[in-house]
């Protein structure tokens, strides 16, 4: 095949090792993730029960038409 032209071939080499990931680094990232999700629910279940009490409280505070609550 004399009409083709040949095109090199590049290979690129990664340039060294990487650090690698311990044990104890996958650990701590996990407990941090884990603390995220924590406090996460921590602060929606506060805000849901904040909701909650002021729903509540602000049905309590119409007028009586006749109803019998109990007060409990």
């Amino acid at each position: 095949m004399p009409g083709q032209p040949t095109t090199p071939i590049i290979i690129q080499l990664p340039d060294g090792p990487t650090p690698e990931s311990g044990v104890a680094d996958v650990f701590l990232q996990a407990v941090g993730v884990t603390g995220v999700f924590i406090v996460g629910t921590i602060l929606a279940g506060i805000a849901i029960g904040a909701l909650l009490i002021w729903f509540r409280r602000l049905r309590s505070a119409g007028p009586d038409e006749g109803v019998q609550r109990l007060g409990l």
